[in-house]
């Protein structure tokens, strides 16, 4: 069997929420989806990450969790039944002489504690990196008692712990280095009959192991159990009966817990980790496309795990919690984001006696009660949990059914793993997808190319790539001139209740048919096909959750979306095309809202597409996952996520105080974000500027740091906008629609206090229209256009012409507006 690929890596060592009622003198209340602190768009645009601003997140995707009981957690999300502890096949022994040995080499390293002696054994453990192997071989001992004692079997299925600290797992732009990680025993080189644990003794690290490959994580500490929330007490450390002895009675499922047995929130503490140093190397991935990864040498490593220890030695117990918390989302993220397509993650943190199981999907982060393993009962219990998770399909730990490598189980058959991920281990370029479209036809179609994975937890997370058709059918549609026809495929996790986006291109486009306005066809997506997998409330974990936790979670389903191939912005050469393109969208943009009745709300970079037609340029506005239809947005929101994509968004929906919804200027705010960074961050289309380029904290900075940057520069009389020489033809553009916004957002009621709105300033201004009444009364300031500052006409007017010259006007629209 071929060894899995050499690491490519030296070797290592609250929410606001919507407003119910109308502030005094305050904008408009709007109740549409709360903009997001999570993940919510793509922003095409190359900035390295920081381990302060992705922790900033991954805080507020766990900022909503809930703890279970360890009953409810073993029964919905590892599928346990409730009468487990009745049923034969799920009875467990500790009569093992393998089984009693692994959990005595555990403890006494652990706690320093010899079973039935009561004392701390010579050479305990100081450092948790003492106790990775022995916790790999507890675990990997912790199987039903049909199977070979002391040793897994080498099937297909079987399941391994193995230690991967201190080599990083691949594929991530941030390394990331849980302890311990599970994957399918197949993915080991094996000999013939060589025993597993000879094997992990000969072999101390597993090389090759990308995010894809992992199952699940083990996050070790060595607190006393101060870390996941409960600590050692002295009582429980005296010897007790020996675990040689089997218990007279069943374990009770919810031993040494002390907390109650319903789901408790979260509660979030503050504590401040300084940001990890980044060594940036870009690499062209399979697909065509780049990121950015860090590359560290072996010391580096060494140094960063003292440094590591040391600071939570300095932690108290809060701060603890906290921490590995964050350490175990990061985790999640990763399986989430950089391995193959899942709708959920799980992992265990093990603090010396004390052990937690966790589970993350794209609605809610679930916590079980941390227990202590210190008698046969507690013991018995963490035998059920681990065996039931080693029992779990690939599909039941999360993988998203029908995708595989070269029509084999991506995890299960490393010969089938002939892609070079040394380059990129996260890429899915080479996977093929079988589906029922709606049609009732099945197809199976291959990933080409990656063109956008959202990194994140909580949220639609989406997926978009495209692919060909692989059937050979002579009336596929998805065929043209008898060759495959490359389409884009979308997979995306969105919440139930939100309108999905088929349907509101179609809803698009049949008005554009029907009142004659086929001009807008050439500016509408067009949707292949579109199918929903909703979660079954009782064969799938989040059916059940939802079930359980009523409305403290958020339904969402799995939707897989084909729609036409368009060509981004970035393929564009002429400027003059690219202020055709902005144009289009500021027109369509508009006839959507004005005369279908939606609003797009999440214009970026990433969702300005084109295509040709004739030669000719037409600017199509893409992705409606985040639309919504006008008559609805006072409804309440479709969604506890924000909607937008975070450089591009407005500075409302960035404001920790704004209570006024998502209004139409919102959008054309982000049209003018992005215009801007284009001219102002790129010499040439794709050629990044020189460092330090403009607007960067933009792409990655928190909500309240993007939030103070865009108000400091919009309110500075005399900002500079660094437009790159090749873009100098939108100079005007930029600057008169800045002065708008600029003359908008210092006339708002609760910053005139404190910004001067002479008329004198006006008076200096280039762009003579912008001359309003600055003294108008709070109660009749306009929050819809920012008193007139900020609408379609205005934006219009502007964006007609480019260099002195017409662009074609495809839709004129309502005067008014």
């Amino acid at each position: 069997m071929e060894p899995l690929p050499q690491n490519p890596l030296p070797d290592p060592a609250p929410l606001p929420q919507t407003p119910k009622t109308k502030q005094a003198n305050g904008p408009p209340v709007v109740e549409s989806t709360p903009t997001s602190k999570k993940y919510a768009s793509h922003a095409e645009d190359e900035v390295p990450q920081r381990a302060s601003v992705v922790n900033k997140f991954l805080e507020d995707d766990i900022g909503d969790s809930v703890v279970l009981s360890l009953d409810d957690f073993a029964t919905l999300i590892l599928e346990l039944p409730v009468d487990w502890k009745v049923k034969e096949e799920i009875a467990l022994q500790l009569d093992s002489d393998a089984v009693k040995d692994a959990f005595e080499a555990y403890l006494s390293v652990a706690i320093g504690v010899a079973e039935a002696e009561g004392k701390k054994r010579k050479g305990a453990a100081g450092h948790e990196t003492q106790l990775y192997r022995p916790l790999a071989n507890l675990l990997n001992v912790l199987k039903d008692s049909d199977g070979e004692e002391g040793r897994l079997g080498i099937d297909i299925n079987e399941k391994i712990f193995y230690v991967q600290d201190p080599r990083p797992v691949l594929g991530s732009r941030i390394e990331r280095k849980p302890d311990l990680g599970g994957i399918y025993i197949q993915l080991l080189k094996l000999t013939e009959g060589e025993e597993l644990s000879d094997y992990l003794e000969k072999n101390k690290k597993i090389v090759g192991v990308f995010w894809g490959l992992l199952l699940y994580f083990v996050e070790v500490k060595h607190r006393k159990g101060n870390f996941i929330g409960m600590s050692i007490r002295k009582a429980a450390m005296r010897p007790g009966p020996s675990s040689r002895a089997q218990s007279d009675t069943l374990p009770s499922i919810a031993y040494v817990v002390s907390q109650s047995a319903t789901s408790t929130p979260l509660t979030s503490t503050s504590a401040s980790f300084g940001d990890e140093p980044l060594v940036e190397d870009t690499i062209q991935a399979l697909g065509g496309t780049k990121k950015t990864m860090e590359v560290v040498t072996s010391q580096e490593y060494a140094r960063r795990a003292e440094a590591e220890l040391r600071a939570e030695q300095k932690m108290s117990s809060t701060q603890g919690q906290r921490h590995t918390r964050i350490q175990c989302a990061s985790y999640a993220k990763e399986m989430l984001s950089n391995g193959f397509i899942r709708n959920h993650a799980m992992g265990i943190t093990a603090d010396d006696s004390g052990f937690r199981f966790q589970y993350y999907d794209r609605s809610k982060v679930v916590e079980s009660q941390p227990f202590h393993i210190l008698n046969d009962e507690s013991k018995t219990l963490l035998m059920a949990m681990v065996c039931q998770l080693n029992k779990l399909s690939t599909e039941k730990l999360g993988f998203i059914p029908n995708l595989d490598l070269n029509e084999f189980d991506h995890l299960r058959n490393p010969e089938q793993l002939t892609f070079n991920f040394k380059d990129d281990p996260s890429t899915l370029v080479g996977a093929t997808y079988t589906f029922t479209g709606s049609d009732g036809r099945r197809r199976r179609i291959r990933i080409t190319k990656v063109l956008y994975r959202a990194e994140g937890i909580i949220g639609r997370c989406s997926i978009v790539v495209e692919v060909v058709c692989l059937c050979e059918e002579a009336d596929c549609v998805w065929h043209e001139e008898g060759n495959p026809k490359t389409r884009v495929m979308k997979i995306s996790f969105p919440s139930k209740t939100r309108p999905c986006e088929d349907g509101l291109i179609g809803e698009a486009r049949s008005k554009a048919e029907s009142s004659g306005q086929r001009w807008a066809l050439n500016h509408l997506p067009e949707v292949i096909d579109s199918i929903t997998f909703p979660y079954h409330e009782h064969t799938t974990v989040q059916g059940r959750l939802k079930k359980h936790l009523k409305d403290d979670y958020e339904e969402r389903v799995m939707r897989v979306t084909f729609l036409e191939k368009l060509h981004p912005l970035s393929e564009l050469t002429d400027p003059r095309e690219y202020a055709q393109v902005f144009y289009d969208i500021l027109q369509i943009h508009q006839w959507l809202y004005e005369c279908v009745g939606i609003l797009h709300r999440d214009l970026s970079s990433g969702n300005i597409m084109y295509r040709r037609i004739d030669g000719k340029v037409y600017g199509v506005l893409n992705d409606f996952d985040l639309s919504s239809r006008v008559r609805d947005m006072d409804k309440g929101p479709t969604s506890n996520q924000r909607t937008g994509t975070r450089p591009f968004m407005s500075v409302d929906l960035l404001s920790p105080v704004w209570e006024g919804g998502h209004l139409y200027r919102h959008d054309l705010e982000s049209l003018f974000y992005i215009m801007l960074c284009l001219a102002c961050r790129y010499n040439a289309p794709g050629v990044p500027a020189a460092e330090p380029r403009s607007f960067s904290l933009w792409f990655s900075g928190t909500d309240r740091e993007i939030f103070n940057d865009k108000t400091t520069f919009l309110l500075d009389r005399f900002q500079s906008l660094p437009i790159q020489s090749y873009f100098a033809g939108f100079q005007r553009w930029l600057r008169k629609i800045y002065d708008q916004l600029r003359g908008g957002y210092i006339q708002r009621p609760f910053s005139a206090t404190n910004l001067s709105t002479s008329n004198e300033e006006s008076a200096e201004s280039e762009d003579e229209d912008l001359e309003f009444l600055q003294n108008d009364n709070d109660l009749n300031f306009d929050w819809n256009t920012l008193n007139r500052h900020v609408s379609y006409a205005r934006m219009r007017s502007v964006m007609s012409s480019f260099k002195g010259k017409s662009l074609q006007t495809r839709w004129v629209g309502n005067p008014d507006h």
